[in-house]
Order: C-alpha cells, then sequence, then structure tokens
C-alpha cells in the first residue's frame, strides 16, 4: 500500500498539529492525549512527515537548551515537553527511524545556519553571495531554502524573528514566497500574528501589502486574533476579515481623476460605514474610501512601490514620485532572467567555496528562532511524560 501526506492529512495532520493549536492557537497549550493513528485503509503505520521531524528536531534541541539552564518548570518547558509527548504518540514507537512520508513536494534548499545568521548580523552581502547569480533556478530556491532542523524556518521568517523589514522587504524583491510554511503550518504572516514574531505594523503589514493569504491556514489566526479579547487582536481581526485590510491597492473611480490609477496602503477598516482609511502611496495624502473605489495591486518584483537596495555595505531604501518610475527603476537594474549554464555552474561553485569559507559550526540558531513558538500566554500544568531522546 502506498500513500502520501495529502491523502491522510483528513487522518492524522501532516504538521503535528492538534485540533487545539488549530483552532485557538498554542496559548490554549497543547493536548498530550493525541494518539497514535495507522492508515485508515491498511491499517499499516504512517510515518512522519518531514515536517513532523523537523519540529521535533527543533523542540527537543530547545528543551535540552532549557535543561541545560536548570529550567525544568517554567511555562515554556511545560508546552515544550507537551508538544514533544504529542508529536511522539503521533510518530509511534514501532516508526524505523528512516522511513519519511512523501508530501508531494520538491525537497528544499537546506538553509545553512551561518547564512541564516546573516539576518540578526545584517550581513547582507555574505547572505546575496550565497543565492548566487539570479539568473539560475538554483537562486530561487535558495531565496527560500529551510533551517532543517529550526522547524523548517526561512530567512523571510527569520527577518519576522528578528523584525528586520529592510532584509524581508529585499528577500520580496528578489522573489521570495511570502506564504511558505514553516514546519508548524506558520507562514511569515501566521507567525506574526500566532506567535507575536514580528511586529504586525511592521512585518504583519509588509506580508499583506505583497499578498500574504489571511485564509485558508490550518491555523485559524482571525479567529485566534478575536478570542484574545485585546484591543490590538481586535483590531487586527477586524482589518483582516475585511476585503482590503492591510492591502496595498489602487484607486479607481474616484471623483478626483488625480487619484485614479494611483497606489494606497489601507491602515484601518471601519466597519459601521464599510468604508477604509488610507494613506497614498506617493503622495502620502490620507483619506478615507470605500471598496468601490479600490482594488487590490500586491507588490511585485517588478511593481514594488519602493525599493530597497545595498550600496557600500548600507542599506538605501528609494521612494519614487509615481509607480511608472519604481517599475522602470527596477527593469533598469533587474535585466534579463534568461537562463545561462555557465552561470548556473558559477554561481554553484561560489556558493560552495561561501560555506567552505564560512564552515557550518554554531548551530545554536534553533534556540533563538523557535523560541517563539512555545513561549506562549497559557498557564495550565501539563501532565509529565517521557522526554523525547532521538
Amino acid at each position: 500500500h502506498s500513500f502520501c501526506a495529502a491523502c491522510v492529512d483528513g487522518w492524522r495532520d501532516q504538521y503535528g498539529l492538534t485540533e487545539e493549536e488549530k483552532n485557538h492557537g498554542s496559548a490554549y497549550g497543547i493536548d498530550v492525549t493525541t494518539k497514535y493513528r495507522t492508515c485508515p485503509n491498511c491499517r499499516s503505520p504512517i510515518p512522519p512527515t518531514r515536517n513532523m521531524l523537523s519540529s521535533l528536531h527543533a523542540f527537543t534541541r530547545q528543551i535540552r537548551d532549557l535543561e541545560r539552564q536548570g529550567d525544568f518548570e517554567s511555562r515554556a518547558y511545560q508546552l515544550l515537553e507537551a508538544k514533544l509527548i504529542s508529536l511522539n504518540n503521533q510518530i509511534g514507537e514501532d516508526w524505523d527511524g528512516i522511513t519519511v512520508l512523501d508530501d508531494g513536494q520538491e525537497e528544499p534548499v537546506d538553509l545553512p545556519v551561518p547564512i541564516g545568521k546573516c539576518i540578526e548580523r545584517n550581513d547582507i552581502p555574505k547572505m546575496l553571495a550565497w543565492f548566487g547569480d539570479p539568473k539560475t533556478p538554483e537562486f530561487k530556491r535558495r531565496l527560500n531554502a529551510q533551517v532543517s532542523i529550526c522547524g523548517n524556518m526561512t530567512l523571510l521568517q527569520i527577518c519576522g524573528e528578528e523584525n528586520n523589514t529592510d532584509i524581508a522587504s529585499i528577500l520580496l524583491q528578489l522573489g521570495a514566497d511570502v506564504d511558505i510554511k514553516d514546519s508548524q503550518a506558520a507562514t511569515f504572516l501566521v507567525r506574526t500574528l500566532a506567535y507575536g514574531q514580528g511586529d504586525f505594523e511592521t512585518c504583519g503589514k509588509l506580508a499583506l501589502e505583497w499578498g500574504a493569504a489571511t485564509t485558508g491556514h490550518p491555523i485559524d489566526v482571525i479567529k485566534i486574533l478575536a478570542g484574545t479579547e485585546s484591543a490590538d487582536g481586535i483590531f487586527q481581526a477586524t482589518l483582516l476579515k475585511s476585503e482590503y485590510g492591510g492591502r496595498r491597492c489602487e484607486v479607481m473611480g474616484h471623483e478626483r481623476p488625480d487619484l485614479n490609477g494611483d497606489t494606497c496602503v489601507v491602515n484601518e477598516y471601519l466597519p459601521e460605514t464599510d468604508e477604509y482609511k488610507v494613506v497614498m502611496e506617493h503622495t502620502r495624502e490620507k483619506l478615507v474610501l470605500g471598496p468601490n473605489n479600490l482594488k487590490r495591486r500586491d507588490r511585485t518584483r517588478q511593481d514594488p512601490g519602493y525599493y530597497i537596495e545595498v550600496k557600500a555595505n548600507r542599506i538605501i531604501r528609494r521612494e519614487f514620485d509615481s509607480n511608472e518610475e519604481c517599475q522602470a527603476y527596477v527593469a533598469s537594474i533587474t535585466g534579463s532572467d534568461e537562463v545561462d549554464d555557465a552561470a548556473c555552474a558559477k554561481a554553484d561553485q561560489a556558493a560552495a567555496e561561501l560555506l567552505s569559507e564560512l564552515g557550518l559550526d554554531g548551530d545554536d540558531l534553533g534556540a533563538k528562532v523557535v523560541k517563539g513558538k512555545s513561549t506562549t500566554k497559557s498557564g495550565k500544568k501539563k501532565k509529565r511524560g517521557k522526554k523525547n531522546r532521538k
């Protein structure tokens, strides 16, 4: 019998999430009673997915760090321990330690820890050098590379952890996937909203302007935000439930012809009147517009609205008087996207030399970047169980 992660996802979650986590977020703790399930068809054992194993390794590393510090009782420790029990229950004691369930997706490039640390150190040149030539297919794969030992985080998600919107913008300008998921099914936006990794006013709104999805996630972030009963949570939930909340939009059909065709950013939704408070992108004029005067115009590589670049190790943000001026500038510096085999080989060699120069020692990235997921608001004490000894 053969099966893949997609066909058994409704039977056993491919990310190892419980229904409690999906509906309420990790603030409610982890259900440690999650049961091991065999294939619903032939009752054969279901191997763990790549994401489940990445989460298992990441949480194991973090709980061991807490134990080295003598912490066996904190809320963070209890939730990490409960998560490990839940994952181990789902994987089962009879797993052979080798077989991984096919998730039907291309195996991602493994992000070297020294490259992941470039975000914290603001070392953009080293990061760009590892990407290689933009004309090669490997460039896009490296943009979306994931740290397998740290919960399959991407560089964009690490930017959220560091609240670094400049490097996040550079990654998005280069073509990074704003909706790629980590091992807990969290995107750049979901990590900001559900786990507090990055500020909503910076990272959250950046993700929305670049087209991040607000629905269709395994984790119901809108429900979680609304359930916090805090002013910020309710404001964010109201914004996300609206059609244009937080988005970059184009103005159309307005009585002022000078506004039509220009872009704005929606900052607030007014449910009483079904209107939006917006800021015009290039003039900074503040307006209140109805939904009939707006249409989404997400930022893209060719139409970002602004441009961030690095010169002489300095970050420069270029603003423009119009989108046409911005598009012309981007076109002038990005050039052709034609693939060159010689460039591919040269980029691979350069990346290999860079990693050799950096070395791959010092993998403490995982202890930091996973922390936001386990440090939650729950005060519930969980039943102790066996610690993972992998």
